[in-house]
Order: C-alpha cells, then sequence, then structure tokens
C-alpha cells in the first residue's frame, strides 16, 4: 500500500496502535538509555516494523524523516511523534467538534468488514437472520467466538469457510443458503475463501442489545413530585427466611460457597449468568438448605444485574459473613455476635395448634411411662444407627419397631404426628436424640439458650462485690505447695530461672504467676491456685524495693527446704528433718485422730473381718477398682467404690460404708489403694543398700587370675602393639585425646589404662605397667605422655614430620612371622626342626595337600585350629607317626601356637607355609 501523504501515514499508524492497544512510547525507550528523546533513523522504522507491523516505502520513509527529523542530523524525535499519534484530537482543527474528532480502534484484532454491497431487500433479511441467531443462541447459552476460536490459532479472528461450516450451530428454522448468504456477508475482502467470524459475534452482540432495549417498557410520565422520590423497599420476609435459612446449612456444613461460583468466572468480575448461579447454588448447599426452584428464582431476582446476570460475589460475602464480620483485623473495637448455642442445631418443625396439642399428649403419656418402668431410650435407638457416620437419625419404620419392642403403644395418627414432629429436615428421618430427650428429662442431647439467656449480662460497677473476701491461711498453702512439690519431685529453680536471665532473684508479678502454672499450681495441674491465694503470696513474697516484683528467690528456699536446708555445708551441727514430716493428705481427708471411739471399733470389726475373708479366698481386688478408674490417679467415686466391693463380694452394711467412705474419701474421692495396703498389707522393701555394698567388696577382694605368658621387654610389647593397630586399623590418640581436656599431651595413668582397655589391645597388667614405666611424665610419676607413645604406634603408618626430612625413604611395616615370635630352646629348636624335616620329606615324595582338611575344621576361616584338631590332621594324612614323642608335639605346638580370644590354637598356615618350603615347593602352590 502506497501512501504519499504523511497524514494518511501518521492515520494508519495510529489505527493500528488502537487496535493492538500498544503504548508507543514503551518501545523507543529500549534504544532511547539517555532518554534524549531521539533515536537514529533505522531505529525509529525497527520499531514501527516490528511492533506495529508496518512496512514502508522509500517515499513514505522519506516524508516521516522530513517532518520528524527535526535537526537534520539523521535523528528522529520519536516523543513529537508519539504526541502525535497519541493525540486524542487536533487542536488546529477548531470548526470541528473535539468528541467528533475523537478516534475509534477498527473491528477487533484488525480485522475489517466486507465491502460487498447487498440491496435493501437483502439486508432486511439479513437483519431478521441475524435477530433469530441470536435469539436461539441466547436461549441456549452458545457463544459464537468461544465455538470458532479452536480454529483461529493465531487469534486473528479469520478462519476458513470449511472451519466456519463445521463450527457453526445451525438452528432448525435456518437453511444452507441462509447461512451461505451469511457466508457472502462477512467474507473476508483481502482473502477469498475466508470469514471474519468476529464480525459476526460483534454484530450478534450489538443486535442483541438493541432487543433488550426494544423489550424494556417505557418509563411512565412523571404526573407529580412523588414520581422523583425513588419507591420504598418492602422487606420481603419470605426472601429473608430463605437467605437465613442458606446461611444456617452454610454455617454448619462448612461450605466456602464461593468456592463454587467462581469456577464460571474465569475473569473474576464478579457476575455469571443466571443458569450458572443456580447450578453453582444448587451444587453448593441445594440439598442441605433445601433449595426449591421457587426458591432460586427468587434469589436471582433480588441479585439480578441490569444486563440479565448476577452478582454472585456480593451473595457468597452475605453468606459467608452471617456470624463474623469482614476485616476485622482493621476493627479492634468491633463485637462479634456469635449464634446462640442450639441455634444452628436439627430445630423440631411446627406444626399446627391442634396438632401441637395432641403432640404433647402423646409425649406426656410416654415420658410418664418411661419414668415408672426407668427405661433408657437412647442405647435402644443408637442400635440401628450403623451407617457410615454417626448420622443421629433412623428411618421411620425402624422408630416404631422399636416403640413396638419397648412395649410403648401408640396409634397409627400418633405416630405419623411424631415422625412429622421430629423429621430431620434434610433426610426426612426421626431425630431420635430430640426425641428421647423431650421423653427423658434426665437425657440430654443438646442445649439451646433462649433470648433472655443470650444476651450480654451488664458488667457490675467496680466498687460493687459479688462475693466477700476470700480467707487464705498461708501456713496451710505453703504445706499444699511443698507437698506438691516433693510428691513430683520438682526443681523449683528450673521453672523460674529462664524468666531471670540476670539472676537477681526477682520478677515481675505476671511472670511469677506464669511460673507458678509451670509448676502445676493452676487449674490444669494438680493444685487450682485460686487469685487470693496467689495474691498472699505475692504480698509476703513482696520486694521491699519495688512494690511490683516478687522475691521469687526467697520463695525458692522455703519450698525446697523439703529436700534439704540451704547452705548446709557452712552449718555442719544442723540437723535436716525427714522429708516425711512435709507430706500432707489430701484435701477433704478426714483426720482419724478425732475419729470417735465407736467409729475405730467398727472400723477396726471391719477391716480384720475384710483382710480375712481376701486371704482367705485370695481374691485380687486391684481389677475391680482399676476398671473405674479412667484417669488413673488412684481415685473413684463414692457410688463407684460401693460398686466395686459388691462386685468383688466384700457386702457391707450401711453404716461400716460411711465408715470406710470417712476414712478414705477426699475431695477427689475414694483413694482405694490406701483402701488396698489397709486390706492387703505387704512388707515393706528391704534395705538392700548395706548387702549390696558387702557383695560389691567380696567381689573386689577375690584375687586375679595369673597372667598367661605375659611379655617382659618394651620392644615385644610395642611389636605386639603395633602389629594389633596395623592390623586393626586402631586410632590410638582418639580414645587418649578424650581424657586430655586442655591438650597438654598428657593423662592420668588410670586414664591411660582405660584408654588403653578401649583399644581393645589385649594387654595384661604387667605390660601395662612397663609401658607407664617407660612413658612416665619426667617431674610428675602420676601422669603418662600419650603423645609420646602415639608417635612410637602411629610409626605403623608413617614417620612423624616427614614434611621436613625430604630425602627419608619411607618403609612399610611388615607384620612379624609367627615364628620368629614364638621362641623355643636351642634343644627343642633342633628336635622341632628335624621333625618339620621328616614330615617334609614325605610331603615332597607324596605330593601331598595340607591345607583342605585343617581348612575343613576352621569353619570361620581364622587360619587356626585347636591342638587336638592339629593332632587329628595329621593323623588323617598319616604324619602323626613322623613325630614319635610326646616333646615333639609339644615343639609343635608351642612353636605355631598363637592366641585366638584368650585360647592358644595352633596356626596351621604357618605351619604348611613351612612345611612346603621345605619340601621346595613354590608358594601356595604344592
Amino acid at each position: 500500500m502506497v501512501v504519499g501523504d504523511v497524514a494518511k501515514v501518521e492515520e494508519l499508524i495510529r489505527n493500528t496502535a488502537l487496535t493492538k492497544g500498544i503504548r508507543t512510547t514503551e518501545f523507543f525507550l529500549d534504544y532511547d538509555k539517555m532518554r534524549t528523546g531521539n533515536v537514529t533513523t533505522s531505529q525509529f522504522f525497527r520499531v514501527i516494523w516490528e511492533n506495529f507491523g508496518l512496512k514502508f516505502n522509500c517515499e513514505e520513509e522519506r516524508s516521516l524523516s522530513d517532518k520528524y527529523d527535526l535537526e537534520n542530523n539523521g535523528k528522529m524525535n520519536y516523543r513529537r511523534f508519539c504526541d502525535v499519534i497519541n493525540l486524542p484530537f487536533d487542536a488546529k482543527q477548531m470548526h470541528i467538534d473535539p468528541r467528533c474528532q475523537k478516534l475509534e480502534p477498527r473491528e477487533l484484532l484488525g480485522s475489517s468488514r466486507s465491502l460487498r454491497p447487498l440491496s435493501p431487500d437483502s439486508e432486511k433479511y439479513m437483519e431478521q437472520l441475524l435477530r433469530r441467531l441470536q435469539t436461539f443462541y441466547q436461549r441456549r447459552g452458545i457463544f459464537l467466538r468461544v465455538l470458532c476460536r479452536d480454529f483461529d490459532a493465531h487469534k486473528t479472528g479469520i478462519i476458513t469457510e470449511s472451519q466456519f461450516y463445521r463450527s457453526f450451530v445451525q438452528p432448525s428454522g435456518i437453511s444452507e443458503e441462509d447461512v451461505a448468504k451469511l457466508v457472502q456477508k462477512y467474507g473476508d475482502p483481502d482473502r477469498p475463501g475466508f470469514v471474519n467470524y468476529l464480525n459476526i459475534s460483534n454484530d450478534l452482540e450489538a443486535l442483541g442489545e438493541v432487543m433488550e432495549e426494544e423489550r424494556a417498557p417505557y418509563l411512565p410520565r412523571i404526573r407529580d413530585m412523588g414520581d422523583y422520590l425513588p419507591p420504598k423497599i418492602r422487606p420481603d420476609r419470605e426472601l429473608q427466611q430463605l437467605l437465613d435459612r442458606i446461611r444456617i446449612a452454610i454455617f454448619k456444613h462448612r461450605v466456602r460457597s464461593i468456592e463454587f461460583f467462581r469456577d464460571y468466572d474465569k475473569l473474576r468480575s464478579g457476575v455469571i449468568t443466571v443458569n450458572q448461579f443456580m447450578a453453582a447454588l444448587v451444587l453448593a448447599i441445594g440439598k442441605e438448605a433445601q433449595l426449591t426452584e421457587t426458591d432460586l428464582v427468587k434469589i436471582v431476582a433480588f441479585y439480578k444485574t441490569p444486563d440479565g446476570r448476577v452478582e454472585y460475589r456480593e451473595f457468597c460475602d452475605m453468606l459467608e459473613n452471617a456470624f463474623n464480620v469482614p476485616d476485622l483485623e482493621k476493627k479492634p473495637t468491633q463485637d462479634v455476635v456469635r449464634p446462640p448455642e442450639g441455634y444452628l442445631g436439627r430445630n423440631l418443625p411446627v406444626l399446627m395448634d391442634c396438632e401441637e396439642a395432641r403432640i404433647r399428649e402423646v409425649i406426656d403419656i410416654i415420658t410418664d411411662e418411661v419414668q415408672k418402668r426407668r427405661l433408657m431410650l437412647y442405647q435402644y435407638f443408637k442400635d440401628y444407627d450403623r451407617s457410615m457416620a454417626y448420622s443421629r437419625v433412623i428411618t421411620p419404620s425402624q422408630f416404631g419397631r422399636i416403640l413396638t419392642f419397648l412395649s410403648i403403644n401408640v396409634n397409627q395418627e400418633d405416630f405419623r404426628l411424631l415422625c412429622r414432629k421430629f423429621a430431620d429436615p434434610t433426610t426426612g428421618d426421626v431425630n431420635y436424640p430430640a426425641f428421647v430427650q423431650t421423653v427423658d428429662k434426665d437425657f440430654v442431647n443438646y442445649t439451646q439458650d433462649t433470648v433472655k439467656d443470650y444476651q450480654k449480662e451488664p458488667t457490675p460497677p467496680e466498687d460493687c462485690e459479688l462475693n466477700p473476701p476470700e480467707t487464705v491461711d498461708f501456713d496451710s498453702l505453703i504445706q499444699r505447695i511443698r507437698h506438691h512439690i516433693l510428691v513430683n519431685r520438682l526443681r523449683v529453680v528450673e521453672y523460674f530461672k529462664d524468666f531471670d536471665h540476670l539472676r537477681t532473684g526477682t520478677m515481675t508479678k505476671e511472670r511469677f504467676l506464669r511460673c507458678l502454672s509451670s509448676l502445676g499450681l493452676s487449674s490444669l495441674g494438680h493444685h487450682n491456685l485460686t487469685k487470693a491465694q496467689f495474691e498472699a503470696l505475692a504480698e509476703y513474697y513482696r520486694d521491699p524495693k519495688d512494690s511490683s516484683k516478687v522475691l521469687w528467690g526467697r520463695f525458692e528456699n522455703d519450698i525446697e527446704s523439703v529436700f534439704t536446708i540451704p547452705y548446709l555445708e557452712k552449718m555442719p551441727t544442723v540437723q535436716v528433718p525427714p522429708s516425711e514430716i512435709f507430706v500432707i493428705p489430701k484435701p477433704g481427708t478426714m483426720d482419724w485422730r478425732f475419729a470417735s471411739d465407736e467409729q475405730r471399733e467398727r472400723y477396726d470389726k471391719l477391716m480384720s473381718r475384710l483382710s480375712a475373708y481376701v486371704a482367705e479366698r485370695r481374691a485380687h481386688l486391684y481389677p475391680y477398682f482399676k476398671s473405674f478408674d479412667k484417669h488413673n490417679n488412684g481415685h473413684i467415686t463414692r457410688m463407684q467404690f460401693r460398686q466395686a466391693l459388691a462386685m468383688a463380694l466384700l457386702h457391707c452394711s450401711e453404716e461400716e460404708m460411711q465408715t470406710l467412705e470417712s476414712k478414705f474419701a477426699n475431695d477427689d474421692g475414694i483413694d482405694y489403694v490406701a483402701f488396698f495396703g489397709e486390706v492387703e498389707p505387704q512388707e515393706p522393701l528391704p534395705f538392700l543398700y548395706v548387702e549390696r555394698m558387702k557383695e560389691m567388696r567380696l567381689i573386689n577382694s577375690k584375687r586375679r587370675l595369673p597372667e598367661i605368658k605375659p611379655l617382659r621387654d618394651l620392644e615385644t610389647i610395642m611389636l605386639k602393639i603395633r602389629s594389633k593397630v596395623f592390623k586393626e586399623r586402631i586410632r590410638v590418640h582418639d580414645w587418649m585425646a578424650d581424657f586430655d581436656k586442655l591438650n597438654c599431651g598428657r593423662i592420668l595413668k588410670v586414664n591411660f589404662r582405660r584408654a588403653i582397655a578401649l583399644c581393645r589391645l589385649a594387654l595384661q597388667e604387667s605390660e601395662i605397667a612397663i609401658l607407664e614405666d617407660h612413658y612416665e611424665t619426667a617431674g610428675d610419676p602420676e601422669y603418662v605422655d600419650y603423645l609420646r607413645f602415639d608417635d612410637d604406634v602411629e610409626k605403623v603408618f608413617a614417620t612423624k614430620h616427614m614434611d621436613k626430612m625430604p630425602t627419608l625413604e619411607p618403609h612399610l611395616f611388615q607384620m612379624p612371622e609367627q615364628l620368629r615370635v614364638n621362641e623355643l630352646l636351642p634343644e627343642h629348636e633342633t628336635l622341632l626342626k628335624k621333625c618339620l624335616q621328616r614330615i617334609a620329606d614325605k610331603v615332597k615324595v607324596t605330593r601331598m595337600q595340607l591345607f583342605p582338611l585343617f581348612e575343613d575344621y576352621d569353619k570361620v576361616n581364622t587360619g587356626c585350629v585347636s591342638r587336638s584338631q592339629f593332632r587329628r590332621v595329621l593323623n588323617e594324612l598319616e604324619l602323626a607317626g613322623l613325630a614319635p614323642t610326646e616333646t615333639e608335639w609339644i615343639c609343635l605346638w608351642e612353636k605355631f601356637s598363637t592366641q585366638v580370644g584368650g585360647r592358644e590354637d595352633v596356626n596351621y598356615l604357618t605351619f604348611c607355609d613351612v612345611v612346603y618350603g621345605m619340601a621346595g615347593f613354590e608358594w601356595r602352590h604344592p
């Protein structure tokens, strides 16, 4: 397209920017880092090409350059260009109304309309056709744009004619010729064979608005000033009851209603269509709130917008804020009103007056029969409630079956009234807990507050005391706290020191109360500390320098005196009182010292009789009482105590039972553990500490076993240690460094022995003594230089400070052979050599295999066998006759002996290697 005039080029760019929603300034800023307002000519046309999709010829580029190259230096002033493109109207054309100069974007996505003119009759017929299509689509909820969008991959608004025929929903009254005319009307003029479906969709929507205006009634003519006033909205009581029912159902079932509506609102505009609103509401709470078609129509009519859609967000806000205030964190002084107790429960329906009167008569008759027969109805009804969950409803047939089973006769008409009165509003079944609560006054299913109970009680004035002040016995309070600390073995300082970082011994009253609560002196602990008792404690331990603080250190010393007296090391002559004097009985326990002689005599006779019965029958009473103690606190109620005695066949008269209760009762109930101590007395456990100490001394005083072949020289001991360390990769330094906290390189001899034992070096007592004497610290005989010992041992792996000796040749530690370790006397060596030579000669002649038979006895592959096994193998190999004397056998055993787990075995691997070597065989290849 060639455009010679610069105004036409600007108009083309302006229309493209409006159509595509482009902000022209943003793209030029990427090339103008210094914000000078100028870019090069190539950059200018590159922005227009890449972002606007416009490619100009040389003449058009020259016209734009002549206008916006203000300084003739090859740079374009893009700011002036953007002002012209974004200008709402031309200020120089004063003869034209600015509102008429306002530019409107072209068709959606830059598409253009068909230029093919139609005759007036064809245009009229086309309008009627579009009206029929719009009526059909609006009634069925069809959007032509959504149907055709699947074929428009590049979102250009244009598809082929075949694709349009496939996606077009054709009503029954429209023929193929009508569809062909529609395609001809909206065909793309630049691209034959394509249809602009966006123009069809826009025309259908515009025509739908026109049809809505035509259907809207005209406003009546205003006759007087009253017509100017808005009409007074009268409250709709039925709608309010309907909304209250939905709000209660939403609150009871914890439904997030907005989640069901939001699926239909992709753009989160807050409005959806009527059908979508009804479907979401029925899916969310339709069954629970028992919504009918009429109820849905009322709700839609109330929240409907002028464009025919429904404001679901306002509806959901009303539902979810039924019993709370939105944005409550921003309203700290707001009073939140919660529904009364039982207001959201399964309320009973209200029947007619005559039916209610008959229901009351029937219920009175059933109530009298239940009281006379002492029936417990709830268990019979609950047996039929065996569904997937505890639903608290049963069917009417089950309800009638249970009444018949209980011999509660009700005629058919009264039974129908009962089912209607106690019907569940959701399922229609019978709410049996409500029925049982109505006819049985001792059964409580739920409670419901009245309006009077729910009203907020007036706050009394501060100077008006509702209750008289409580008197506190401070001595008994301290005794009770000491008893609590002693019985539970609590360290008071552990609960207070975390709140006193500077260890001043003082803290505020609020923190003092928190520490007492964590100590168990609260309603959740063992002793409930009342407000008056706390004030008495705070006043007694008040800091004289600061009245707002409490001396918790002094409180700690007074309470922990149950264990010991502070600073006892400074008072050696003070006698510590026994802890038993601080043990006091539980509150409510009777002091038996003040019992009458008659009570004492009756109690002694009763306990003698019960103890004799239990001892004679060997009765085990604990299970009977323990089954009633659900909290495991050693106490049960009076009724449970009597029932447990009856189950254990311990019959007592009423006077004897009262005597037992007065003896063992307290505020927590009956102390049945103390009762066991009287009925089944057990001997106290003996004090075994003295006897245990005697046994320990006797064990330690026993003589130790003699050492077996200890090593006498230091070199042999070190060779043994190095061999053990090299073989098992033991880090001796790690075990000994744990006893050297100051890293001074020395440890006590006692700790040295402990470290040697932990290393499992298998050293005997005399061998460790030789090591201690050799590595003893100079000037301090109680210590050992373990670092020097570690250096000598670690030489098996590497030489210390080898980095400072570059010419030193490293040598690998070689494990010593067993033959060099086991040295014999010269005459025994000569005798052994002759015996081994005889064995080697026979092995060489017969090419005998020695290993297989030895390995049969070596199940764990240690390379060793016992002496008897060694002799048995040589007998099987017919080699035992070559060692005729017992002395030669002893020499063989001692020469090849090795210690395995404290036992002397024979190393057959070394024996076989020596024999093969003397026979001239290749090593391990006979």
